[in-house]
């Protein structure tokens, strides 16, 4: 028939309009088709990457601790306290999560967290260095004595003073990170009442870190989200020892929420802040975005504590039920009623974000930003930690205890006793992957456009522009006049 297109190009041309109809809806919708990808790769079930590698993290962690070596404890409370930096004692630490148990009917699984540390001959410092401290036993022991009348007090001095107690002690580093040493105090207060002694488990050595190492309740019982369940994130915190809200405060601050540290929101914004549940300090904090950069290629939002996040004072009434009693300071947080009423303080190291107060009462301490922040840093777009700083300082609260001879005449401070530190940086190998993704995520929408292009150009090509069959006009007959007779004759051929 005249002009038609053969069957075979009508069917290229349909194909090739069908494609570039998908491909448009793809790059259209590039972005939540690739969220829900990486949702669906990010969830931990029993079987998924994510979860392996969770399990049994295999990126270096390294555990550095700083003391403070108190060295001028004989003129105290006639001077104020000396401190002398000693460190970082590093150590490697293996981390593994065990007890895993699948909470399918809400989306969640449980675990622990175990973690063993070794000593690294990398260390700024030995295990067998002298270091001069506050007594904290003793600082403890009068610290909860505070709200008692005059004659339990009288008997809290005497036996402080029949056993010999100081207000410094000098020991190893060993003895006082991880090994413990022996107390007298630690004896008596196996037969005092869990009243009297804040419903401490009963010790035979005392150590900053004493029954940590290889234990199981260094974190406690945790229970998180697996990103299963659709509109859930992987690794968010819904219990923590059992409790769906923490005992220790009232209010909002009782709330559990956060992530437990290993898995982050997507698509972060300048804007947008992190929420981390941390066990150590016994609450959630608030991280504010401070910066954006690059690390190995990839951007990344950085988000710290600050001074409100870090805070739980006066000057932070949003932050006020954290005080339990005691917030005469800005920038520090009170965790003694998850310490079992010990008089813990934690800061940022050197008082960094802290009330200018706290520094005058102390020598030694002189914070930066640079070396004392508590940063992470995420990419923003796949919610990954490309690297973490994560720094507390460990400070006891004293005050003067006119009952108790030993505390007498002290001032009323925070005293420092050490700071930590914990890095973590992703390996190369994972920075390698986490660029493919990314190039992924952000060429994607427009190699699903250049295919839009080229498959419409392809569809018109096949319809309008492809050479039709020639057309043959038909040949014409030419019939000639017959002549006639006259003209015959004049022309006979």
């Amino acid at each position: 028939m005249r002009g038609r297109v053969p069957r075979s190009r009508l069917v290229v041309a349909c194909t090739a309009a069908l494609l570039a109809a998908a491909a448009l809806g793809t790059a259209l919708a590039w972005n939540q088709l690739f969220d829900a990808a990486l949702r669906a790769q990010m969830a931990m079930t029993p079987t998924s990457r994510s979860f392996r590698e969770w399990v049994e993290p295999t990126v270096p962690l390294f555990f550095e601790v700083y003391l403070f070596n108190w060295t001028n404890p004989e003129q105290f409370p006639d001077e104020i306290p000396d401190l002398q930096e000693v460190g970082p004692y590093r150590f490697r630490e293996k981390r593994s999560h065990v007890n895993v148990s699948w909470h399918p009917h809400n989306g969640s699984v449980s675990y622990r967290t175990l973690r063993s540390w070794y000593f690294d001959e990398t260390s700024n410092g030995s295990l067998e260095d002298t270091i001069t401290t506050l007594n904290i036993i003793a600082a403890s022991a009068i610290y909860r004595s505070r709200d008692w009348g005059f004659i339990r007090q009288k008997g809290l001095a005497m036996g402080l003073a029949m056993f010999g107690q100081h207000m410094s002690i000098t020991r190893q580093a060993s003895e006082l990170l991880f090994e413990g040493y022996e107390d007298p105090l630690l004896n008596l207060a196996k037969s005092l009442p869990a009243s009297t002694t804040g419903g401490a488990p009963p010790l035979d050595r005392f150590g900053l870190f004493y029954g940590r190492n290889n234990s199981l309740d260094t974190d406690g019982n945790m229970e998180v989200s697996t990103g299963a369940v659709s509109g859930t994130l992987p690794g968010q915190i819904m219990k923590w020892n059992y409790e769906d809200h923490l005992p220790f405060y009232e209010g909002k601050c009782s709330k559990l929420t956060g992530s437990a540290g290993e898995f982050m929101p997507h698509n972060l914004t300048e804007e947008s802040g992190l929420t981390l549940f941390v066990p150590d300090l016994c609450r959630t904090v608030q991280l504010q975005y401070t910066d954006s950069g690059f690390l190995g290629g990839l951007p990344y939002h950085k988000y710290e504590l600050t001074e409100s996040s870090f805070d739980n004072s006066s000057s932070s009434p949003s932050n006020s039920c954290f005080c339990n009693g005691e917030c005469a300071w800005s920038g520090v947080m009170n965790v003694s009623s998850c310490r079992y009423g010990s008089p813990s303080f934690l800061s940022m190291p050197h008082f960094l974000h802290g009330d200018p107060g706290l520094l005058e009462l102390v020598n030694g301490m002189e914070p930066d930003p640079e070396k004392h922040a508590f940063t992470f840093a995420v990419e923003p777009r796949l919610g990954v930690p490309l690297e973490v700083a994560a720094r507390f300082q460990l400070n006891i609260w004293i005050e003067p205890t006119p009952n108790i001879d030993l505390y007498e005449n002290v001032p009323k401070m925070l005293f420092p006793i050490f700071w930590v530190e914990q890095r973590v940086r992703v390996e190369d190998r994972v920075l390698a992957e986490l660029r493919v993704v990314r190039a992924i995520l952000d060429w994607g929408g427009a190699v699903c456009a250049g295919m839009v292009l080229f498959f419409t150009a392809l569809a018109v090509k096949v319809l309008c522009c492809m050479r039709r069959p020639k057309y043959t006009r038909p040949c014409e007959v030419i019939s000639e006049k017959p002549k006639d007779e006259a003209e015959l004759k004049l022309n006979p051929l």
